[in-house]
């Protein structure tokens, strides 16, 4: 039932190749991406990480993404409304120790333009195309707290215009934080060497790239945490 509320199909989005892919530490989780088709052609983007595991973790996943989905066709460029508005759904539709990092975007291809909001999880990661300025960017100029722990939250949204060729990469916690046999951390640097080696690619097999290189430093350690990653390639 959970894999039914991961997206099934891709919205086709001029100029734009994008992929999915959650793996649970469990049967079921709290780890959470969804694609939504939005009015004039956009895209909407999120991706989100719930506290703790298993099947009370998924339930909360369910409530996040109904209450995402419920309000993002109508809220037009106010991210940071709607964002406002599924803290309070979600805090109104969980226990007092559910929350969840959450990375919301929504991106208009015809201007090239993503907005976004980060409430409180990993800072994307834009690596931009040779030739389109500084290499390396961290997604980290807006947002506000995780949702869903505080009844009245406020909340900044941010853009950033994107070229042909720069490729973003939106992952949880269980990517950054995998483990070895003897405990140490893969770490946001080692994600970064496995970014940079998915130049040209497409956005899945960005994906299974990036996964492959996580699973050859874990070496068989048992998965820790639920690992979703979400790749958007501009074409």
């Amino acid at each position: 039932m959970q894999e039914r509320l991961f997206p099934q199909h891709l919205p086709p989005i001029a100029g734009l190749d994008y992929f999915g892919r959650c793996r649970t530490a469990l049967g079921v989780g709290g780890d959470y991406y969804d694609f939504l088709a939005l009015p004039e052609g956009q895209l909407g983007v999120a991706l989100g990480d719930v506290s703790g595991k298993g099947i009370a973790a998924a339930l909360t996943m369910a409530s996040l993404q109904a209450s995402l989905r419920a309000d993002a066709m109508r809220a037009g460029d106010d991210l940071a409304g709607l964002i406002t508005r599924v803290n309070r759904m979600l805090y109104d539709a969980s226990t007092e120790d559910r929350y969840a990092t959450l990375f919301y975007a929504q991106y208009d291809p015809a201007a090239r333009r993503l907005r976004y909001v980060n409430a409180g999880n990993c800072p994307p990661i834009l690596v931009r195309a040779a030739g389109n300025g500084s290499k390396l960017e961290r997604l980290d100029q807006a947002g506000g707290t995780v949702v869903g722990l505080l009844p009245e939250c406020s909340y900044e949204q941010a853009e950033v215009s994107l070229a042909p060729g720069d490729l973003l990469v939106i992952y949880t916690d269980g990517f950054s934080e995998a483990m070895s046999p003897s405990q140490e951390e893969w770490g946001e640097t080692r994600l970064l060497s496995a970014v940079a080696h998915c130049d040209g690619l497409p956005a899945k097999d960005c994906i299974a790239r990036i996964v492959q290189a996580a699973d050859a430093f874990a070496s068989g350690a048992p998965q820790s945490d639920d690992m979703t990653l979400v790749i958007l390639r501009v074409l």
